[in-house]
């Protein structure tokens, strides 16, 4: 269960417990994080970035165990601009009076260190410029994962999350994630563009191209994983005749999201393909 926020009079509080974010349309909002760089959620959807945000506080049990569970870094690497380039994770700290130094793990109102190897944006702000009752009306965590498309926020990633079967529910939370991409939110063009490669027809029912700039094709050899990190189909390239391009047969793959690495011994390249 979340841990309630703590209103000043219990009216208050049914007020709040009275308004649920998932099914609405999301505030727009520009904050700054704690490296100085502006993020402006309107901004952010325009380009067609899935925005996942995290509602927490640094004192929060359950926020802890959510964020020791490294969830929210497994979707940033995956999805991120370092990955596919389809999510922005961003991490806002929803109690005001927490200070930098709680979020280091060295105040007295924190779970431990929350920004070391953290690589997605950390906002720490007084006052509290963000919603409760729209981002937060149960309390912390709430992750709420907002459409690029119409602004609605469509889940709440915590919901799918239960402490005593994680690797379930980083799948789960990966599931909710992935319905953007099979309902046409994302990557429903017929060409994707990403990190220096082309994979098309995408999605595809398994027979793709992938036309590399950065790589040169031969003796590239490919890895396409799952969006688990779980590596589910190894080959060496099969060249496109006259094309810095390859081949793939991933007819064999259960529907979904795929992250396809292509590398040789000087470089690599990766793209995302949906299989249908």
């Amino acid at each position: 269960m979340k841990r309630t926020i703590t209103f000043i009079t219990s009216f208050v509080m049914l007020v709040q417990l009275s308004f649920a974010q998932v099914g609405s349309v999301a505030d727009d909002f520009t904050v700054t994080d704690l490296d100085g760089n502006t993020h402006t959620l309107s901004a952010i959807l325009a380009s067609g970035k899935v925005v996942v945000l995290d509602c927490s506080a640094t004192w929060c049990g359950p926020c802890w165990a959510f964020h020791e569970g490294h969830f929210l870094k497994d979707i940033h690497d995956t999805y991120g601009p370092n990955g596919t380039d389809q999510v922005r994770v961003l991490f806002y700290e929803a109690d005001e009076s927490t200070g930098l130094n709680a979020l280091q793990g060295t105040g007295g109102s924190t779970q431990g260190d929350w920004l070391t190897d953290v690589e997605y944006p950390v906002i720490n702000e007084a006052p509290v410029t963000l919603s409760g009752a729209k981002y937060w009306p149960l309390g912390y965590p709430t992750i709420n994962v907002i459409n690029p498309i119409n602004g609605v926020i469509e889940a709440d990633l915590y919901d799918s999350w239960n402490p005593s079967n994680a690797p379930a529910s980083l799948s789960a939370m990966v599931d909710v994630i992935d319905d953007f991409f099979q309902s046409g939110a994302v990557a429903s063009t017929d060409e994707l563009s990403l990190a220096n490669a082309t994979i098309f027809p995408n999605p595809s029912n398994g027979s793709v191209t992938v036309s590399m700039s950065s790589v040169d094709a031969n003796n590239a050899t490919i890895e396409v994983s799952n969006l688990l990190g779980q590596v589910v189909y190894t080959s060496n390239a099969a060249l496109v005749s006259g094309e810095n391009a390859i081949q793939l047969d991933l007819s064999s793959l259960e529907a979904g999201q795929y992250i396809v690495r292509i590398s040789n011994e000087t470089a690599s390249t990766t793209a995302s393909v949906q299989i249908k």
